[in-house]
């Protein structure tokens, strides 16, 4: 297995968005941006082509999943 994708199963959840689907992250993350910040939730963006690699490290409030399923319910 390759080390970036040990750290990312290790660290945190990881999905692929697009651009369309990053802005609806990113708009998630400032919709509920006092949640993230008071109990430290941090994310990581890196970008692979015309894709994004967000990873959303360990935390106590949210999960990747479920920041996917509001997201998506929006479209």
């Amino acid at each position: 297995m390759n080390y970036i994708y040990e750290r990312m199963l290790a660290e945190g959840e990881t999905a692929i968005f697009d651009r369309e689907e990053l802005k609806k992250f990113e708009d998630y993350v400032s919709a509920n941006y006092e949640t993230f910040y008071a109990n430290k939730a941090t994310y990581e963006v890196k970008k692979d082509g015309e894709k994004f690699l967000v990873t959303l490290f360990e935390n106590p409030v949210i999960t990747m999943e479920e920041i996917l399923l509001d997201i998506r319910e929006e479209t």
